[in-house]
């Protein structure tokens, strides 16, 4: 059962107008698909605008006991017809529910800055679930928050679909400009190291066992030379093939391991 008042077609409107970013922006919310996305964002403690169900295809009990939770918070939860959840979903099979969130980066005055952190930086990564995989990587390697400049909105759904929900738990900030970046690193003695493939060093050469940024760049330029010059070391993951790039998703989660490994060792 419904327990909002508002008609269907108010909820349905609503997550078609957040496909804008200015509309996010705005409102200080954000639309996410999928059972971990949705119960992340749950217990994280973010506000719920309103959960989205359509109760034929949500088959989870874990989903199911979330929702009774949500409702007992008073939580809005709509039921839609099938096809109005097919018409929000982004996905070929959908499993049933949704969220509206209020959830924003934070800007980097109010990201903690822990003794010997790690953060990874991101400058212009363009594709939105490639945004999503770092935060994930990043996230499950135990890095103390991510940092966006440029490239795709953080808020954007595919992001937070591919994020499978640690974008909901992992501090996420997006910074206005490189600038800005570099400052907040110089204030928090924070040493900043390049990734690319021009790079003199390998990346297990350097200490990254000291609070530590990693700037990562887009996908088909990578950082560019002005950027690298700026940082304080730059890294690159030898090749031993015939191929001369990885993707930035994976060349990250290499660097980033290295971060971490030296953290245990």
């Amino acid at each position: 059962m419904t327990d909002d008042a508002l008609p269907n077609r108010h909820w349905l409107r609503r997550v078609r107008a957040l496909r804008d970013q200015a509309e996010r922006e705005r409102d200080g919310v954000c639309y996410v698909e999928g059972i971990r996305q949705v119960i992340a964002a749950y217990e994280g403690g973010h506000p719920l605008e309103a959960v989205l169900i359509e109760p034929r295809r949500l088959r989870s009990n874990v989903a199911w006991r979330t929702i009774t939770a949500m409702r007992s918070a008073g939580t809005p939860v709509v039921e839609l017809t099938t096809g109005e959840f097919e018409r929000i979903s982004a996905r070929d099979n959908p499993v049933g529910i949704a969220a509206i969130i209020q959830w924003t980066p934070v800007t980097l005055a109010d990201l903690e800055v822990p003794a010997n952190s790690f953060y990874l930086v991101t400058d212009g990564v363009s594709d939105a679930g490639n945004l999503g995989t770092l935060i994930r990587t990043a996230d499950s390697l135990g890095a103390s928050g991510i940092i966006v400049h440029g490239g795709v909105d953080p808020s954007h759904p595919n992001a937070l679909r591919a994020s499978l929900g640690t974008a909901f738990r992992l501090p996420v900030s997006r910074a206005g400009s490189l600038d800005e970046i570099l400052e907040w690193a110089q204030h928090h003695t924070v040493q900043t190291v390049a990734t690319s493939a021009r790079a003199k060093q390998p990346a297990w050469q350097v200490d990254m066992a000291r609070s530590t940024a990693l700037l990562v760049g887009s996908e088909g330029e990578g950082l560019d030379q002005e950027t690298i010059d700026r940082c304080d070391e730059t890294v690159l993951i030898p090749m031993a093939g015939t191929a001369t790039s990885l993707n930035v998703g994976v060349a990250a989660g290499i660097i980033l391991y290295e971060i971490q490994r030296q953290r245990s060792s």
